[in-house]
């Protein structure tokens, strides 16, 4: 405490003033109540900072002015070694690996597609022509005279950087189909929610897309032109409609070959999850050896955990509970409303994914979706304010969802309902000694 007596006694604290700094012992009768006070020695010096030590507070109690006792304890802080600090992760922001696989054969478009570059973003020129100046020199583009073409479409990440994607949507209308082999997302999280596991960890591939090679004669029809000059993929592009489903394909594959521990992936987002860090730890160190073996990339700043809370495909997940991320639920409700039918179909596109943690959401927003409707001339009346302000309030108090809990004596709870704007329901479990349970969805 602070104090320009000087004692007896004095001793040498590192830490508490930000330094070393000479304090003087002394007893002084203390107490946290102002009653049953008790004699304890404590340290004081003109800069000491007013701090009751642990070891004083430990063995007292505080009753509070509404007559609650508190008992104050200790607890140990375990210290947890993180995933991100194994050998082979990268630094690199432009980090991009080679699968040693051969270069893939994937289906080529049945007929020939020319489409010119159209304006982009004057702020996205400067890091867009950076962009293939880097992955020139890595391998993943080259330069090219081909009949194909695709207009360039930068993408402007949260982050701040730019995203170097290609318009194929007239390439993929001309492409064969391919049998989709990428996992349903909700599919996903209803299988997480089962775990119930109390720490997690998340590995995301660098360029997972850029690090598989492609067959020579596949590689025309990815052409795009930059600053009049035509490149095109070495590698699988982004922006392409089979990209996903190889992706996911051969990193499966690759992980299955290695033995990896029990996981779930979603294209190059990876999870494992389990009762203790230690076990996490584990887990994740054998994927991440398995796909840099494999010739894939991993940034350093892309792997996460062991942690009791972590994000997953935008989720965040905790105890095998599923809740909309602190980030998310600030920016919907930063948002202005609407002053068209297009910012309208943002918002709701903005919320419609977490519509399960709302109770009666399609009821809350049914007036929303009324001044969407090509019929409708766009107004934007007290009906719609009342509906937009409700919904912001519903997400900013969303409830959590799960754990999926199995066995005999849990029991499946399904409650509906029927309102001025339609039907509502939610899903719930119960087991024995719980009320009313906890939802599932709503």
């Amino acid at each position: 405490m602070p104090s320009r007596y000087v004692g007896t006694e004095s001793i040498s604290i590192s830490g508490v003033t930000g330094g070393s700094q000479q304090l003087t012992v002394l007893e002084a009768e203390v107490s946290l109540t102002g009653n049953g006070w008790q004699k304890h020695p404590i340290v004081t010096g003109p800069e000491a900072p007013c701090i009751l030590g642990i070891d004083y507070l430990r063995n007292g109690y505080f009753k509070d002015p509404k007559g609650y006792r508190w008992a104050f304890g200790i607890a140990a802080v375990e210290d947890i070694r993180q995933l991100s600090t194994l050998p082979g992760l990268s630094d690199d922001s432009c980090a991009v690996g080679l699968l040693r696989v051969e270069e893939q054969q994937v289906p080529i478009a049945t007929t020939t597609v020319h489409r010119r570059q159209y304006r982009t973003d004057r702020d996205s020129v400067t890091p867009i022509h950076e962009m293939i100046r880097k992955l020139e020199s890595q391998g993943v583009v080259s330069k090219a005279h081909s009949p194909f073409n695709s207009p360039i479409w930068p993408v402007h990440k949260s982050s701040g950087e730019w995203r170097l994607t290609v318009d194929y949507r007239a390439l993929n209308e001309v492409t064969p189909p391919l049998s989709a082999a990428v996992p349903d997302m909700l599919e996903l999280q209803y299988e997480l929610e089962s775990k119930a596991a109390k720490w997690y960890a998340t590995i995301d591939i660098a360029n997972a897309f850029f690090s598989i090679p492609l067959a020579a004669e596949c590689r025309a029809q990815f052409a795009f032109t930059w600053k009049g000059v035509q490149y095109t993929w070495n590698r699988l592009p982004q922006g392409w409609k089979h990209s996903p489903t190889i992706c996911h394909g051969l990193i499966q594959t690759a992980l299955e070959k290695g033995e990896a521990p029990e996981h779930l992936q979603y294209i190059d987002d990876i999870i494992v999850w389990g009762n203790t860090a230690g076990e996490v730890f584990e887990k994740g160190e054998k994927i991440i050896q398995i796909l840099l073996k494999a010739g894939f990339a991993i940034k350093r700043s892309k792997v996460k955990g062991p942690a009791q809370e972590i994000q997953f495909l935008g989720v965040k997940w905790q105890d095998g509970r599923r809740q909309i991320p602190t980030e998310v639920i600030n920016k919907i409700i930063a948002m202005s409303p609407p002053t068209s039918k297009k910012e309208t179909q943002a918002f709701l596109g903005a919320i419609g994914f977490w519509r399960m943690h709302i109770p009666e959401y399609s009821q809350i927003v049914s007036p929303l979706y009324l001044v969407t409707r090509k019929k409708n001339d766009f107004h934007w009346g007290p009906e719609q304010q009342q509906a937009f302000a409700q919904i912001k309030q519903e997400i900013a108090h969303a409830v959590a969802l799960g754990p999926v809990r199995t066995g005999p004596e849990v029991k499946n709870v399904l409650y509906s309902a029927v309102g001025n704007n339609g039907l509502s329901w939610s899903l719930w479990q119960k087991v024995p000694g719980e009320t009313r349970g906890r939802p599932l969805g709503f």
